[in-house]
This record gives C-alpha cells, sequence and structure tokens, in this order.
C-alpha cells in the first residue's frame, strides 16, 4: 500500500511540474534569433526584436539570462560601444556569473571607443 501512495505521489508531482508557468517571457526571440541567423544581414532587425523582448521583460521585472548581453553584443557589433557596454554592466549586475565575460566584453568596447570604432 505505501509503495501506491508513493509512486501516486510521484506521478502527481511530475504532472505537476510540466504545468508550471514559464519564470521569464522570451517574446519573439526564437523565431528572431532564427531569422538572424538565416539572414544575418539584416542585423537591424534582430536588434530591434531584442529591444522589444527587453522592454517587456524589463517591464514586468523578470529579464531572461543573457538577454543584455545578446542585445549589447548587437550594439557593439553595430559600432555602439558606448551603448553596448551599458548592457553588459546589466547584464554582469543582474546576472554575477556572467561577470567575467561580461569584463572582457566592457573592457573590448571600451578598446574599440578608444579606436573610434567598433571591431
Amino acid at each position: 500500500m505505501p509503495r501506491i501512495a508513493i509512486t501516486a505521489t510521484l506521478i502527481l508531482l511530475a504532472l505537476l511540474s510540466g504545468c508550471a508557468t514559464q519564470r521569464y517571457d522570451w517574446g519573439n526571440y526564437e523565431s528572431a534569433l532564427y531569422q538572424h541567423y538565416r539572414n544575418p544581414a539584416d542585423q537591424n532587425l534582430f536588434a530591434t526584436e531584442l529591444a522589444g523582448t527587453l522592454a517587456r521583460a524589463e517591464s514586468r521585472g523578470k529579464v531572461p539570462p543573457g538577454l543584455y548581453a545578446e542585445y549589447g553584443y548587437e550594439l557593439y557589433a553595430a559600432g555602439r560601444s558606448d551603448e553596448a557596454q551599458v548592457y553588459f554592466k546589466k547584464e554582469s549586475a543582474l546576472w554575477p556569473e556572467s561577470r567575467v565575460m561580461m569584463t572582457r566584453l566592457i573592457d573590448l568596447c571600451q578598446k574599440s571607443a578608444n579606436k573610434g570604432g567598433a571591431k
């Protein structure tokens, strides 16, 4: 009898965990990233989609991990190093485990700004 109760409890927990709500709002990120990989020349569209996803996530107070960094990199690739640093710093502050990488990217942005352009 106890074995049946334990099994039933485990099955119930498994079913309930599948019904959990999504913790972060990724918006249109997946399809925008897919389109960006298919057509990398249309970088502005991807950056615009990321900006919209970030705005929605910030308004809800739940920015997904890596989203600030992704947007910061798009800004850096577009030659906007100063703006990119802001988003790398936000990523570092929100997700401390990314601090080493974000620090390196911030340094890269500063070097790029000193040279007068990205890359």
